[in-house]
């Protein structure tokens, strides 16, 4: 039976130890050499996502083919079930795929022979994001119990927040948000929410770890606010809220400067961003052998 990581809700503490344990182990060099070709099925925008699997596969000898946007035959009406029968039948290994669609239900997709690893599904789920963003907090602050993570910006459409509230809540966390009205889910009891903040500055006062998110404009299908200037001065990261920050911020990219972020605090002391992008390569090493080494 073929493994396989869509969603974080399929993990439980035992898997996410021994994820972490291997992340550990290729954070110290760890080498394995898993052989097989896997499959990059990008059908979205990605810098930090994708070149981190695409190197991670080659450190542990797998070989990969990328599939873009406008490469596929999806583009002429194939179904993603046909694409993932194809690519089975041309004999990968694994699939890692980006698409702006959401998975759910996807249990008719998880066929034999072929593994399938989630890189971002529209709305829905990132779970390596979500590994990211948990093990860089364990790194940092020694522990996530009780440790006070609040999630700013657009809420409605991240599966970054669907994805990481998850984990850090089934390892004792306490979950809130911060955003627009009309950026924030009606119903936040599915993600273990505690605390819905009306302003930033209220956020800060109670958070250990504040976790910006992009503006997910390319997701939008009505104007949700007023322009991005008056977004940025409500709720993005200034230099004055950058200072009430206690002690580190997260960012899981692209930053929208200006418009999330502040250009001048993007990287600086209390910034973990690129922190996350450089745990990301081990972290998508662990996913990969975790879910590969006995297909």
């Amino acid at each position: 039976m073929q493994k396989h990581l869509i969603s974080v809700i399929n993990l439980n503490k035992e898997d996410l130890k021994e994820l972490k344990t291997l992340y550990e182990d290729f954070r110290r060099g760890r080498r394995e050499n898993l052989d097989g070709d896997i499959a990059l099925l990008f059908l979205e925008s990605s810098t930090r996502t994708r070149l981190s699997f695409e190197k991670a596969c080659r450190l542990l000898g797998l070989k990969t083919y990328y599939i873009g946007r406008g490469e596929s035959s999806m583009e002429k009406g194939e179904s993603f079930l046909d694409t993932l029968k194809t690519l089975k039948a041309l004999g990968f290994k694994g699939i890692i795929f980006r698409v702006p669609f959401v998975l759910f239900p996807y249990d008719n997709l998880l066929i034999d022979g072929i593994s399938l690893i989630n890189a971002g599904d529209g709305t829905h789920q990132h779970p390596t994001q979500a590994l990211i963003d948990l093990f860089t907090a364990m790194e940092v602050f020694g522990f996530v119990e009780g440790l006070r993570v609040v999630y700013v910006g657009d809420i409605a459409h991240s599966r970054v927040f669907r994805s990481g509230a998850h984990l850090f809540k089934l390892f004792g966390a306490r979950i809130g948000v911060c955003g627009p009205k009309t950026l924030i889910p009606s119903d936040l009891s599915p993600f273990g929410v505690e605390e819905v903040f009306k302003s930033v500055e209220e956020a800060l006062e109670w958070a250990d770890l504040p976790i910006w998110l992009r503006l997910q404009e390319e997701r939008f299908k009505e104007n949700y606010i007023p322009s991005k200037e008056s977004y940025f001065m409500q709720f993005g990261l200034t230099k004055d809220r950058h200072e009430k920050i206690r002690g580190y911020f997260m960012h899981p990219g692209p930053a929208n400067l200006y418009v999330d972020i502040d250009a001048e605090v993007l990287y600086s002391e209390k910034s973990l961003v690129l922190k996350q992008v450089e745990n990301g390569l081990f972290v998508r090493m662990a996913v990969l052998y975790w879910v590969l080494r006995d297909g």
